[in-house]
């Protein structure tokens, strides 16, 4: 769950999750073993509230999370729920997990052994795999924690399944730093300090935990501020979500100068410049060439003309052909929706791509702030969203239309924000969602070489419907929905990066 957190941030600086989501099976065969609340802060600002819960039933444990956290954009207030089971039983042997998030369709895994489980998602069923079951359930989690913890060792490993991000396996390490006093509830308590890392996510935490094996704080720092949990009461935790107060918007945005023309021009180059300790590397992929030019340095160029190469099994990936929680391309209303393009049967796909992208732009008629991480179909009905919305629906139509597709992720160009007030006028950077069509650019029509080509479906009008003020951080097939470890790569360059446009001698400016 506190994988989830850290890129719950940055799915939030893009286009937050937002939802509603209660228990998914009635709790009236299952006791009350333990509950713990959290209040979360970001920056120093309350954005919200967290729940760790555990039940059982006979022979049989029960491990609820939710995370949910309230956050503004320019003055539209965006909300984020996200909530996970996990049953398994007394002998720690995994039996069924559910992750639920609002706009996507509940996902259920029923493992077959704790190599294999049976996912659900609607009516589709399928098997997913991972190569090995040397992981451990989230209660065996906590009483190797303890264990070690009591024991005093300086360092705890372990791997554990992450459900909220994908049938995943993550590797977790923790340093122990040290004891620190701390009153806890009006009492003195003498707490361990740990340095925390998580392999699916590129930063460090420190957590503070009593001898019970019970975590007491989270910080975790990001470019947007510390990422705060801290263990409080059931009313002191829902006071703190009714006082969220962090602006996502004001705290991401990169002001640079004005880039003139940038619409028209098909080549611009950028360099970037970290604050972090170092300049993560980026793609080179799509439009983007990507090249490191120091430690904490980079050059990017982007061309509207360039697609990049394919690998052999791209086109027939799983990961960028079939549907899932988000994009769900399987659903009626994109089927339907795609039905309506009347897409020419002797078109190119690059052709037939571009037609999708103008489709969406002019399909999305409510384009807000407010509007959650939804899925495709969910876009397709409410006709409503931003960034994400148009991104993932695309993709959808794009796949369902046979073309193989993902969402990228990164950083675009904004010329004025409207002067709406929020200390934000613009001209700058915002983070931002936009697709990868796998297709033959016209440029090598006839060719047979296919190759990743960036579409942006925000960007209306006819022509390509792309700009090369663009600046790719990451590609993804969203399995992992608002928590796809791939927004982790952003999370060191939020609040921490400059981007200036590279102005070539003799330019006019």
């Amino acid at each position: 769950m506190r994988a989830a957190l850290f890129a719950l941030c940055f799915a939030g600086a893009v286009s937050v999750v937002s939802c509603a989501v209660a228990c998914a099976v009635s709790c009236a065969d299952w006791a009350l073993v333990e509950e713990h609340y959290y209040a979360l802060a970001l920056g120093g600002h309350p954005c919200g509230r967290s729940l760790e819960r555990v039940e059982k039933d006979g022979e049989r444990l029960r491990t609820i999370s939710r995370i949910e956290m309230r956050f503004s954009r320019l003055g539209q207030e965006t909300a984020i729920e996200l909530s996970s089971e996990f049953i398994e039983s007394a002998r720690g042997e995994p039996i069924e997990a559910t992750v639920a998030q609002k706009g996507a369709e509940r996902v259920r895994y029923v493992f077959e052994s704790p190599k294999k489980a049976r996912v659900e998602r609607g009516a589709v069923r399928e098997t997913r795999e991972i190569a090995d079951d040397s992981w451990l359930t989230p209660r065996e989690v906590a009483a190797f924690v303890a264990a070690r913890g009591g024991a005093k060792a300086e360092e705890i490993h372990f791997r554990t399944l992450d459900v909220q991000s994908g049938f995943v396996v993550a590797e977790i390490s923790m340093k122990r730093l040290g004891e620190v006093e701390r009153t806890i509830h009006g009492h003195s308590a003498k707490l361990t300090r740990y340095e925390v890392r998580n392999s699916m996510q590129p930063i460090v935490a420190t957590e503070l935990y009593d001898a019970t094996g019970l975590l007491l704080e989270s910080t975790t720092p990001i470019g947007l501020g510390n990422l705060v949990s801290l263990l409080t009461t059931k009313a002191a935790a829902d006071e703190n979500y009714a006082n969220a107060s962090f602006d996502l918007l004001a705290g991401t945005f990169v002001a640079s100068r004005p880039i003139v023309r940038y619409l028209a021009r098909g080549t611009i180059e950028f360099d970037l410049d970290s604050s972090a300790a170092t300049m993560p590397e980026l793609p080179s992929e799509g439009a983007q060439a990507f090249t490191k030019t120091g430690e904490r340095s980079a050059r990017v160029s982007v061309d509207v003309n360039r697609s990049s190469g394919a690998q052999p099994s791209d086109a027939s990936d799983p990961r960028w052909n079939k549907p899932n929680e988000l994009i769900d391309s399987d659903s009626k209303a994109v089927i339907e929706l795609l039905a309506s393009a009347k897409l020419p049967a002797n078109a190119s796909d690059f052709a037939k791509a571009n037609d999708l992208r103008a489709l969406v732009s002019r399909h999305i008629r409510s384009k807000n702030l407010a509007t959650a991480f939804g899925s495709a179909s969910e876009a397709a009905r409410t006709r409503s969203g931003d960034c994400t919305e148009h991104a993932v629906l695309l993709a959808a139509l794009c796949r369902a239309a046979g073309i193989p597709s993902r969402v990228a992720s990164g950083l675009v160009y904004v010329p004025d924000l409207g002067g709406v007030g929020h200390g934000l006028k613009g001209p700058g950077w915002g983070w931002h969602l936009w697709t990868q069509v796998l297709v033959e650019p016209p440029i090598v029509a006839g060719g047979g070489a296919r190759g990743w080509v960036d579409f942006d479906a925000t960007v209306g009008g006819d022509g390509r419907g792309y700009h090369s003020a663009h600046i790719l951080v990451a590609t993804s097939d969203l399995a992992g929905g608002a928590t796809d470890p791939a927004f982790s790569r952003a999370l060191s360059l939020i609040g921490a990066v400059k981007i200036s446009e590279v102005v070539q001698p003799g330019a006019v400016k």
